[in-house]
This record gives structure tokens, sequence and C-alpha cells, in this order.
């Protein structure tokens, strides 16, 4: 290689300045200097470290078009956090050769939660649920992790710590728990004969070190893009530069913390913080690292770097801006030109929530391909941005994969495995029955959704199969609804008997039994999933794969913990598949890209978007020290806890000094406030300093971000009208309409027009929600039934089979076993109420009531016939002709003061159909009382009396004239039609609630939208 750039031997560690093509610029250097171009097999036998995977593959093809773009010899391009990787240089397998095989992560947190299990049982004398189990020994294993990275941890000085310290008692049983990983994991490693993955990839790098000192290789080896944070890291590092032709090149290694070392060898979280220990590990100075591009590449960028690193400094470096400004100016010149040069590409963008920085990134992205050539990526620790991002600009057809790849749980396959696992569990649940068999990879003839939709849905009445077809079997068509006939029941039994027979008689039940290991719940499951799908379909595509992974790593991490129940089983694998990440074999878009901060080390594009700029998501917060007090830390060997802060500083760092940078924040995250990362914080106060009020605008996009968000929110909405509202308040209908209603119906159309609007005119229906609890509504009709049941019975009166038919009823209609049996006091004292006030009625000559009768009043209204309805609970005919009509209600029944105010019409509109012989069966005559009966904990019966001595055909005629004036008015087109124009005397909340758009403009929050939805 030419002197004039790097020497062997002269210059051993030298660095790519941050903002530049790190990984082009490494191609290009060793291209030109080895001549590349004209000799293919120039850097053949060269061995070059990189930190993970990608960044090879990304090197590989900078090195093809370092050459020209024609065929070479490639060197052999390692990831240096794996030195396990599939394909191994001859010198790895050396080194590799007679270490025991490592645990796999399964394997280590399996036996860390056994071991956490027997120090609950002997320690506490009890039991630890195996999910609590599992998380314990996460945490024991990333305190492992830690203590791999750090090096040279003494756990054997813990108890002395222990003794000495003057802790709280539990952190005393913390510290007693850590005996753990202190002597129980190393006595079980050694009887195992296997390694930990740190454990062994370190001593794996001991001896290819070992290796290399006893036969030097003569080619070149480089370190390239490590900033030496692992002890195998560094080891190797340092055996490199006692090669002969070993060269180390840092990332963005900052000259001016040559200065800065030692304050910056005290702020773990200073971007620079890792490499300055790297170099004392090495015994090298910040001074003798090197330049590996030219003064004219490194001089580009070189405001902007000085810049940010002069913005991360540690705070005792930067105690006043000016002076800091002053240092960073070439020859102390004008302060605020260098700023602005600085800051030239840069942009801090903030946003209400992460939905709009979401959208602002994918226009960003969008926009850049306007460019011809030109690129971009998206760079965010938020996994969740990511997909969002990926998801959007889907509406453009650009397919951009996210490197995070997509949750398996999110994957088709993993959805269907965790469905048919839920439904193994309970066969006969309808919203595992149908989420199982209507997913795209079951395999079922007969209609599932109809089934669904008429039969399944509402509260749960039944526990089997047998109990589902009984329920099935006794549904009735329902008014204002859509109806189904008898056929389709007899179609959906039909479904229901061959889901049973073909995927569940044999395969899936599971509610038989208590326990079984984790290997036999995963072969169940393949066998039920091979049985839903028909075949090896779930298992053949590329999530496919990724859950046969999830299905090994399943058994080997419960494996230590023996039988668990089914149900645990079935929580702990859907936990773990959200673990899992799967990628798509779909083709990205070649010019842009989502990364997280791991995978965008080392490469970078012509526009960067760094987005999830907020506290506790990039830099996220340091994972708690769940049994470790802080302040042991240091004295046993482990390294800070923000020092990982550093790591993401540093990944920021190289990011943002950038060409073409967008720096995105939200100020408000996961439906609460948050706070801008810190290091948002500082460019902007040292801008501030620099520009003085015109920091905001240098600051701000050249884009017209927020113009942009406001056209896609707007997008497909037109010219909205100066005085829109989102409050509906249609007129038209159809002619004459409401030709017919109901009682309950008139009601409704007086306290919420719009829902019986949208049910009547528009024709729709709320679907309900599949085992959704037992409505009010349903309730009473449960109860209706029960007292029509009894009434209807020849003898046997009592108040004990009244609560017999209420259970029964009440069951039916889906209320829980226990439930009922909580309330069957109440139900029995309530019985026992009703038979005493029933023997009055029999007493009083009402031995012969009519029960759920039907009546219908035609009407003339407006010129166009009207039919008024009512179904009765009760009418009793006295002795001298007139009638008594009485009510159950399950709640508090209303008042005559509601009644007199207009809003409730049910008893007075039944008094007035009474009152022209309209009940079937029942003559017409004068209405003596009008009764409420409150079936509830406290019993009554109250009359509808006024006391100025208005009686109940009074109310039938006043109404009767109400009746007329409101449909009237409703026909005549001239009164709106609203939704719940006096809400404070609604019932209940309707179905079309959301319809209605009431959360824009009735100043409901999301919480009473979402109660007010079924």
């Amino acid at each position: 290689m030419a002197d004039d750039r790097f020497a062997w031997g002269r210059v051993k560690i030298v660095s790519i300045p941050a903002g530049l093509d790190f990984l082009g610029e490494l191609a290009s250097g060793l291209g030109d200097a080895t001549g590349l171009a004209n000799d293919p097999g120039a850097l053949n036998d060269a061995i070059i470290y990189v930190p993970n995977r990608r960044s090879a593959r990304a090197l590989g093809e900078k090195l093809f078009a370092a050459s020209g773009a024609r065929a070479f010899l490639a060197p052999d391009i390692r990831a240096l956090g794996d030195l396990e990787s599939e394909e191994e240089a001859p010198i790895a397998e050396v080194a590799l050769n007679g270490l025991p095989a490592a645990l796999t992560p399964a394997e280590r947190t399996g036996a860390l939660a056994r071991m956490v299990q027997s120090y609950y049982r002997a320690a506490l004398h009890r039991e630890i649920p195996p999910l609590a189990a599992l998380k314990s020994a996460r945490d024991l294993a990333r305190l492992l992790d830690q203590a791999a990275v750090a090096g040279d941890v003494d756990w054997e000085k813990l108890p002395g710590l222990v003794e000495r310290a003057d802790l709280a008692l539990h952190w005393q049983s913390s510290v007693q728990f850590l005996d753990i990983i202190r002597a129980e994991w190393p006595e079980y490693v050694a009887q195992i004969k296997r390694m930990d993955a740190s454990a062994r990839r370190y001593e794996a790098a001991k001896l290819l070190c070992e290796g290399w000192r006893k036969s030097p290789p003569s080619a070149p080896v480089i370190v390239a893009g490590s900033t030496g944070a692992t002890p195998a890291g560094r080891l190797i590092m340092r055996a490199v530069l006692d090669l002969p032709r070993g060269l180390i090149v840092l990332p963005g290694f900052d000259s001016g913390a040559i200065a800065q070392a030692a304050s910056i060898d005290a702020a773990p979280s200073h971007p620079q913080h890792v490499m300055i220990r790297t170099l004392s590990a090495l015994q090298a100075e910040p001074a003798q690292v090197g330049a590996f591009v030219s003064e004219a590449r490194a001089s580009q960028g070189e405001a902007r770097r000085r810049m940010i690193h002069a913005a991360l400094a540690p705070a005792t470096d930067t105690a006043d801006w000016r002076d800091t400004l002053r240092a960073l100016s070439p020859g102390n010149s004008d302060a605020t030109a260098f700023a602005r040069d600085a800051f030239l590409g840069l942009s801090i963008c903030e946003f209400a929530h992460e939905a709009a920085e979401a959208e602002a990134a994918a226009l960003l992205m969008r926009e850049t391909l306007q460019t011809p050539g030109k690129t971009a990526a998206l760079v965010t620790p938020d996994a969740g941005l990511g997909r969002r991002v990926a998801a959007l600009l889907k509406q453009w057809n650009i397919n951009v994969e996210p490197s995070s790849g997509t949750p398996l749980n999110r994957a088709p396959a993993g959805r269907f495995a965790l469905l048919c696992a839920r439904w193994m569990l309970d066969p006969s649940d309808p919203l595992a029955l149908s989420s199982a068999m209507k997913h795209e990879t079951a395999v079922m003839t007969g209609d599932v959704d109809a089934c669904e939709r008429f039969f399944l849905r509402g509260p749960r009445a039944w526990r089997d199969f047998a109990g589902l077809r009984a329920h099935i079997l006794r549904q009735t068509p329902r008014p204002h609804r859509d109806a189904y006939s008898a056929p389709d029941q007899v179609a959906a039994v039909a479904l229901i008997d061959a889901i049973e027979a073909h995927f569940v008689a044999a395969h899936a039940d599971l509610r038989d039994i208590d326990t079984l290991t984790g290997a036999d719940f995963i072969d169940r499951l393949s066998a039920f999933m091979i049985r839903v799908a028909n075949g090896m379909r779930p298992f053949s595509s590329e999530d496919g794969r990724a859950l046969v992974k999830l299905f090994e790593h399943f058994v080997q991490l419960t494996e230590p913990l023996g039988l668990l129940a089914p149900r645990i089983l079935s929580e702990l694998l859907e936990a773990e598949a959200a673990r899992c990440a799967v990628y798509s074999d779909v083709p990205s878009h070649p010019r842009l890209a989502i990364w997280g901060p791991l995978e965008a080390r080392l490469q970078t594009a012509g526009r960067l978007i760094l987005a999830g700029l907020n506290e506790e998501v990039w830099p996220a917060r340091p994972p708690a020290n769940a049994f470790l007090p802080r302040r042991f830390r240091k004295e046993l060997g482990l390294k800070d806890s923000e020092e990982p802060t550093g790591l993401a500083a540093h990944d920021f760092a190289q990011l943002a000094c950038a060409p073409e940078v967008y720096l995105l924040y939200a100020r408000r995250r996961d439906d609460g406030p948050a706070v801008p990362s810190r290091w948002i914080w500082r460019i902007k106060t040292i801008a501030q300093a620099a520009l003085k009020t015109d920091a905001e605008s240098v600051l701000a996009s050249d884009l017209p971000l927020g113009e942009w968000l406001h056209a896609l929110d707007q997008q497909g909405l037109g010219t909205l009208a100066k005085d829109f509202t989102a409050k509906p308040a249609p007129k038209k209908s159809r002619p004459h309409w409401p030709e017919a209603l109901s009682a309950t119906r008139v009601e409704l159309l007086v306290r919420d027009p719009y829902a019986l609007w949208a049910e009547d005119v528009l024709k729709l229906s709320a679907v309900s929600l599949m085992n959704e609890p037992v409505r009010v509504t349903t309730r009473g009709s449960a109860i209706h039934k029960a007292v029509e049941l009894f009434e209807l019975e020849k003898s046997g009166h009592s108040a004990e089979r009244l609560t017999t038919l209420l259970r029964q009823c009440l069951i039916e209609a889906g209320e829980p076993e226990e439930t009922f049996a909580a309330r069957e006091a109440v139900m029995r004292r309530t019985s026992e109420w009703y038979m005493t006030w029933r023997d009055g009625r029999v007493r009083e000559g009402c031995a012969s009531p009519r029960l759920e009768t039907r009546g219908t009043l035609a009407l003339t209204i407006a010129g166009a016939p009207f039919t008024l309805s009512a179904v009765a609970d009760r009418i009793d005919t006295l002795p001298h002709g007139r009638v008594r009509i009485a009510d159950f209600k399950s709640g508090t029944p209303p008042t005559v003061k509601e009644i007199k105010a207009g809003f409730s019409w049910q008893m007075p509109l039944q008094a007035l159909i009474a009152l022209e012989g309209g009940f079937k069966n029942v003559p017409k005559a004068n209405v003596e009382a009008l009764e409420y009966i409150a079936f509830k904990a406290k019993p009554e019966a109250t009359f509808v009396e006024d006391k100025s001595g208005t009686t109940p055909d009074d109310f039938a005629r006043a109404f009767e004239a109400n009746l007329i004036a409101l449909i009237t008015g409703v026909r005549s087109g001239e009164t709106p039609i609203l939704s719940a124009p006096r809400v404070q005397f609604r019932k209940y909340e309707t179905d079309f609630d959301r319809l209605a758009r009431r959360a824009e403009w009735g100043g409901e929050t999301d919480e009473d939208a979402d109660a007010s939805d079924g």
C-alpha cells in the first residue's frame, strides 16, 4: 500500500471521519492502494473484520464497485461479532477446535428459569409462576451478558460487598438470589460440558490470536468499523496490531477527543467514550490515530463534525458555549458563519405525535425518489415506527422491508399457529374457532362467515359443542336486523358438526389435560395445524420456516421447566413469537431502506432520516439492575450502565454528520407527553448560542413537510364548506317515513332519532362482539322469558321454580354460571317477592293474565298510514272489565316526571292500544292502572300515578297527540334527525354513536366512544 495514504508497520490505527460513507471510503482506499482495478487478486488473501454480517455484505458490494464492477477475487470478510459464522476461514476453524458447543439462548434461559424456581422453593418456600421465572431468568441472562462484555467481572467479591454494605433487606435478598450466576451457573455449565456463547466467542478469539502469534499471517488483516466494545473484539484488535500487515480502521474517531480524553473517559454516555477506553486497552494514545482518507476528503463536512462533537461533548467541556464556538471556528473567525455552514443540510423537525412523525418520514422517502439515482434511509430504534413507515409507503406501491423484520406473531404462519394454540385450549370458544377457521391457511368447506355473524356473536351461552348446537337451534329472527331462516340454522349445525369431527375430536381438545411438556404441546399443535390446513402449507413459506425455528427454540426453552399447564404454554408461545422476526422475500426498493441503528452502522444514503429521537426511545433508557445495586457494578468490574447510551450516541453522531440529515421527534408518544432526545436539546442549544433568533429557521426543513402532512390528511375529502361540522343532521328520508314503529322505537325516535334513522332508513345493523358481556337489554329479555315460561306452566308455581327458570334463561342468554351463582340469593329473594305480588293479583281476580301480548293500532298521520305496535309484558283483565298493564324492568323504572316530560313513551302508548282494543285476545277497555315491576335486588311494584289526578286513559290520549305531532314533524322533512339531542335523558349508548362521530363534536373522550361502541 502507498506510504502517502497509510503504511503497514508505520500507522497501525487509522480512522474514517463521521459523515463519510465508511464502507465506500474503506473499499475505495483499499482498492486504490492495492491496484484492485488492475489486479483482481490484489485482496484475495486479505482478512477483513467488520462489526456484523450486514456490513460484511455491504463491503463486498463496495469492493466490487472499487474493482471497476469487474470480476475479482474477494477477500475473506468476517463479522467480528460472530466468530462462528457459517463460512469459516481456515484459521478460524483451527481456533474453534476443541471448544465445547455453545448453549443456545433458549437453553440458557430455560436452565436459568429452572434455577429460579428452585431458589423460590428452597429460600422462600413458595412456587413462582413459569412466566415470572422466565422473566427473572432473562434478567439474569442480561447480567451474564454484561459480565461477558466487561470481561473481568469477579462475582466472588459479591458476598463480601454485601457484608460491608448497609443495604435494605430486599437488596440483600436480591444479592443472595445472584448466587445463581455466581455459583450455580458455572457449575451447571461445567457439568453439562457446554459453554456460554459469549465465553465461547472469547475463548475462540484467544485461540485465534494464539495461532496468529505462532504463525503470523503475511496477508493483510484489517479490523474495520469496530469501536472495541467487547473483550473478544479488543483481543483481536490487540493481536492485529502485532501482525506485520495488521490495520485497525476506527469509525468516526474525533481528533478533538485527544485534548478531552480524560473527561471523555469519565463520561460513559459520550460518543467517544468506548473508543478512548479501547485505545487505552490497546496501549495506544489518541494522538497515534492516523487518517485513512486524504485531507481533501476529510475536510468535507468538517464543520458539521466539529459542531456535532461539540454538542455531544461532556458538560464540563461546554461550560460556556461562546468559548466553545470561538474555539470551533477556524482561526476563531465568525462563529455565526461557521454555524450556518455546519448546519447546512441538517433539519430538526418536531411533530405532534408519532403518527405524524411516521407520515413525515414516509413523505421524505417518497420525495427522494423524485431525484433520479438519489437514495434515502430511515434510521430508528423504534421497530414499530419503522413498520408504520413501511406500511405508509405501500400506498404508493413502494415496498421497503424494515431491517428489523416483522414479528412472527404478525406474519401469516405465526398468526395461524397462535390461533390454533388458543383454539386447542377451548374448542367451542367462538372467537378462537372463527379466527382460526377464517385464517387464509385454513381449509374448510362451509359458510364460516354466516355462522359467525348470526350464531357466534354476542354473549357466549355455551361451554361445549353440544351447547353451541343447542344455542344455534333456539335462535329466532331479530326485528330490524339481518334475519335468517331455518336452513341457515341447519347449515350452521352441520358446519359445527364437521368442525368437531374433523379437527377437534382427535387433535385439539386440551381441556382435560392438566399438564404436558413443551415438546408434547408443540407436537399436538403441529399436527393440529397440518390437519386444519390440510397439509404442510403453514411451514412451507419464509415465515413458516421461521415458525419451525420458533418451535425448536420453544422446546429448548421449556424442557428444563418440566410439565406446564396448556394455557401457560400457549401464553409462553405467544410471548416468544413476538420476539422472533420474519424477513420478507419480496424485493425491497433499491434506493430506499429502513434500518435500526445497529444495521445502519458503517452505512449511509443520500438522505438520512433519523426518527424516534425522544428520550427513552433514542437513546433508550438503560436496563434496570433488577437484582444488583448500582453501587456494586464498578467494584465487581461491570461496565457503567450508561455505556450503551454512549454507543448509541456514537451511532447518532456518525449519522448526524452526513450531508443531508433530518432529525425527527414527537411531542407525544404512546398517548403521553414525550421529551426530545438529549442530543436534540444540545444541538438546539449550541445553534441558539451561535445563531440567536435565526436558529429555528436555519434548523427548519427546506421541504414543506407541514403542508404535505395536511394534504395527506385531507386526501380524498375534497373541499369542505366553511361551516362544515361532523355532527350529523339529516332531514330527507324516504316518503312517509316512518311507516310503522313499536312503542319502544317511538321512544328511541325521541331520545336518539339518528340511531333509529340509521337502522330503519340506512338499513344498518350493529354486529355484536364475540364473548361480549351480557347487555342490560339482553338480561331484561331473559328475565321476561323466564317469567313468561313460569306463568304458562299449569302447576308447580313456587319461588324455587321461578329461580330455576331465571337461572336457565339467563345462562342461555350468556350470563356466566358463576355470575348467577353470586346473585342466586338475590334472585331467590326477588322470586319470593314476586310470588307475594302474584298472589295479590290472584286475590283481585286476575287469575289468567295475558303474557307477552302483541298489539297494534292503525293511524293516519299527515295524510299517510302509520302503524303503532307494542308487546305488553302482562295484561290483567279485572272483574269489572277494566285492564291493568304491567311492565317488567330489570333496572330502575322511569318516574312519572320522566313520562310527563315526554322521555318515556312505552306505557302510555300501550294504554292507547288497549283503549282501542288493539291487543290480541284482549277486549277493548279502559285502563285502570299502569304498573312497573322492578326485578332487581330490591324488587318493587310502582304505579304510574299523577297527583293532579291524570288517569292512564288521559296519559294515553295525551301521548296520542304527541305521537301525531312527532311523526308529522319527521315526515315533513323540516325536523333535523339528530344524534341524542338530549343525551342526559338517554338510557343507554347506542350502536350508532361512532357512526354519528360523537367523539368529534360531542366532547366525548376516546373511552366514551369505546364504551358506546357496543
